[in-house]
């Protein structure tokens, strides 16, 4: 009974998301005819990925011999599924990724508290993850969202410590949680490089020895975990690297959006005339020709440098004002257009969440002047800046990793535009009152 009083708003907010996700996952299966495996099964080929692992053929997509090593997913979930699959098969693989996924809005609410000391926008955080319809649809499908929040949102906390900290070992399991991480969903590959200054500038000029040290400890712990997916590739491919998922979307989405725009044309008529279906299925691109797709890509986009930046800022009011409804309602069966006023309520609400939060990044930045503060700032610009390369493919699962950040400023700045709307009132009713 202490147990449930003490976390009884984290139990409160597992049990909504629970709720949510089941909801969506019967919502969804009924459209699908009650059959799971099209309920669950995503579009990205890790269930092929998968079902290969476990029948021996290797990590692979291909439906027949000979199985080509896949040269665009990273190992971390699709092993983990793999093993879910193996124990609990598709219906419960799915189902228990389910349970699981309600995790997620905790991590948020923590996240979240500890940006604004707040306890209400904490639990004003976590409820709005419990019912979001991107992460109750991903909370069941076989997509690398739930495990890759799973791993991140703790890094996000364990960061947070260790800035406070200085603490070795918690920048180690930050360290070991980030590496896993990348393993999973390779658009985090960067952020140590990113997170390595800030150990550097956190220790100055005193503790400058000490400081080089912890940045080696963080760099070679990830490196650790990330070296034996590194050398498979140079044993498949005889090329280091991670994936070839850059190359790839660069050249399938960047580049067709940016000669679509710049034709008038449509975009899938567009993708469809500039690469082959191999190309386009993700055979063809791998880590050897990868810096030639790469290349052809660039050549479009420096060809059409207005037409690119239109593809861009498209690309960034997407990510931040995507509600996830839209997407939602397809996979249910139903017309979006005919729930066009939610539709509608959605994105509006996101564009106001989206406005505050920018006036309350910048009031946070100003009142901490802290490491952490631009820290988080640069983690949102992050992911907003990298989902760019998806061009129109973005949506709201490139923003769930810097949602609970995103949520936490907007209270911030909905608190002081509030405020300082309420002065301006009482001064202009000052004013009227002396008239």
């Amino acid at each position: 009974m202490t147990f449930i009083r003490k976390y009884r708003a984290e139990i409160a907010i597992v049990l909504l998301s629970l709720v949510a996700h089941a909801l969506c996952f019967a919502f969804v299966l009924n459209a699908n005819n009650d059959n799971v495996l099209d309920t669950v099964r995503g579009d990205d080929g890790y269930f092929e990925l998968a079902q290969n692992v476990i029948a021996g053929n290797g990590f692979s997509w291909s439906q027949e011999a000979p199985y080509a090593p896949n040269p665009l997913r990273t190992p971390g979930f699709v092993y983990a599924l793999a093993v879910l699959i193996g124990v609990a098969g598709i219906t419960g693989a799915a189902l228990i990724q389910l349970v699981i996924a309600s995790a997620i809005p905790i991590f948020g609410m923590y996240i979240a508290r500890h940006i604004t000391k707040s306890l209400k926008v904490g639990y004003l955080t976590g409820v709005i993850l419990a019912i979001d319809p991107t992460l109750a649809l991903l909370s069941f499908q076989f997509y690398t969202e739930t495990l890759f929040l799973l791993l991140f949102l703790p890094w996000t906390l364990f960061t947070f410590r260790y800035l406070e900290k200085r603490d070795l070992m918690t920048l180690i399991a930050s360290a070991v949680l980030l590496g896993c991480a990348i393993l999973v969903k390779t658009s985090a590959q960067y952020i140590p490089l990113l997170f390595v200054p800030f150990i550097l500038w956190h220790f100055r000029k005193k503790e400058w020895r000490q400081g080089i040290a912890h940045a080696s400890v963080y760099l070679l712990v990830i490196s650790v975990i990330l070296a034996p997916w590194v050398i498979r590739n140079i044993n498949e491919f005889g090329v280091p690297g991670l994936s070839a998922q850059t190359p790839f979307v660069l050249y399938t989405n960047l580049a067709p959006a940016v000669l679509s725009v710049a034709k008038g044309s449509d975009f899938l008529q567009e993708r469809d005339a500039f690469m082959t279906q191999e190309e386009y299925r993700g055979d063809a691109i791998t880590l050897v020709n990868g810096g030639e797709y790469k290349e052809r890509a660039f050549e479009v986009v420096s060809a059409h440098p207005v037409e690119t930046i239109f593809v861009a800022g498209k690309s960034l009011v997407t990510f931040f004002t995507n509600d996830g409804f839209y997407t939602l309602l397809v996979r249910g069966g139903y017309n979006p257009h005919e729930f066009l006023p939610l539709i509608i309520v959605a994105r509006l609400l996101w564009v106001a969440i989206t406005l505050a939060a920018f006036v309350g990044a910048l009031v946070y930045l100003l009142k901490q002047r802290s490491q952490l503060a631009i820290l988080i700032i640069l983690l949102v610009l992050y992911f907003a800046l990298t989902s760019t390369i998806a061009a129109f493919g973005t949506n709201p699962r490139y923003r769930l990793p810097v949602d609970p950040i995103i949520i936490a400023f907007a209270a911030l700045g909905g608190i002081y535009l509030l405020a300082h709307g309420k002065r301006l009132l009482e001064t202009v009713r000052a004013g009227h009152n002396r008239i």
